[in-house]
């Protein structure tokens, strides 16, 4: 049996997956409504996703979840998968009290932003818990990025074919990093996108992030993830890496005013773009010139394998498997060769001061 707290944007589709794999799934969410509308999505979305993704097994989902508000009906469960907001505390006493329910489950944590261990410090046995983090939409996006640096080798195995087990294929990381490999990478490409928003408008941005071959554009993705998760997510970034993901300021407003007028993408109704029926509304454009928000990407990949948290093949695949492209994002640098990537870093820290743009000593070796 599989346990999934908060049945938000995450946690519902993670239900999903497990019910349409055979599972009995016990979804916990403190809200009523979050049920409801997750038992919903369950009806419909999910499902069209599912069979979208070719993951489809079962017609009914629904009777495969229990929907409660009651923490405790996860005492049974083998495997316990953590989806609620994006702050370390609550995450940390939810975890304390789950154990004091189950001693015997795998923990899993969904978590966008802070590491493994983090969450797990308070835990007895802090080696129960590995990251089991999805690229969003989760039942669309085959990644998923399990591990941590203290996790035990049993629950690291667990992991992974809990992940194979509902049609996704993990990737393994040993050390740990707040944002790991993905979220890293679309941490740099949130900052950069304040610098292409100073000329360009976001339908123009993601017209282009779109020719590139990608599924969604990049502030269409956002208005998927949540302004507010997205600007949780920056919290927790500036926190642990300092100026590196301070944007721009006007753009910092602006979110921060998004998330003040309820205005929080797709599960509100609007974001940067409108939303029916699960489809934003997004205006024809013209496709703006992203560069240097690719440039900012690759860069703080390669930042990534600097700090020995994964090693370019790696970060190479967990591109692919977040975005479904046919390439990564070194095949990418590649294309677009590494001193135009250089060039473009310089110039927009020229113009903009923004430590993101900084070159890593990584890329400056590739040159």
């Amino acid at each position: 049996m599989i346990g999934v707290i908060g049945a938000g944007t995450m946690g519902a589709d993670i239900a999903a997956l497990f019910a349409n794999a055979g599972f009995e799934v016990v979804l916990v969410d403190i809200s009523e409504e979050a049920l409801k509308k997750a038992r919903e999505k369950h009806e419909t979305e999910c499902l069209n996703q599912l069979e979208e993704a070719g993951l489809k097994k079962k017609d009914d989902l629904v009777s495969s979840v229990h929907y409660t508000t009651e923490l405790r009906n996860v005492e049974d469960c083998d495997f316990i998968v953590e989806a609620i907001p994006e702050k370390l505390q609550p995450k940390i006493e939810l975890f304390r009290e789950i154990e004091k329910l189950n001693d015997e489950a795998v923990f899993a944590t969904n978590t966008s932003s802070f590491m493994p261990s983090e969450i797990a410090e308070k835990l007895s046995n802090p080696g129960r818990l590995t990251l089991f983090h999805f690229s969003n939409p989760p039942i669309l996006m085959p990644l998923v990025e399990v591990g941590g640096s203290r996790v035990s080798e049993d629950t690291l195995e667990k992991g992974v074919n809990m992940a194979k087990a509902i049609g996704k294929e993990p990737v393994v990381l040993r050390v740990e990093c707040r944002g790991h490999v993905l979220n890293r990478m679309l941490g740099a490409a949130g900052v950069a996108a304040g610098y292409c928003l100073l000329n360009h408008r976001p339908e123009e941005v993601d017209a282009a992030i779109k020719n590139l071959g990608l599924r969604y554009g990049f502030f269409e993705l956002l208005d998927m993830i949540g302004l507010d998760v997205a600007r949780d997510v920056l919290e927790s970034f500036r926190e642990y890496y300092g100026n590196r993901f301070t944007g721009i300021r006007s753009m910092d407003f602006f979110l921060e005013k998004m998330v003040e007028w309820g205005k929080l993408g797709k599960k509100s109704g609007e974001g940067f773009y409108k939303w029916e029926k699960g489809k934003a509304k997004i205006p024809f454009a013209p496709p703006a010139d992203v560069r240097p928000l690719v440039a900012a990407i690759v860069n703080e990949a390669l930042r990534t394998v600097e700090d020995g948290v994964a090693d370019e093949e790696t970060v190479n695949r967990v591109y692919m498997l977040a975005t479904n492209a046919p390439y990564g994002i070194m095949d990418v640098a590649e294309m677009l060769g590494y001193q135009n990537i250089l060039d473009m870093l310089e110039e927009a820290f020229r113009v903009t001061k923004l430590e993101i743009f900084i070159p890593c000593e990584k890329l400056r070796g590739k040159i």
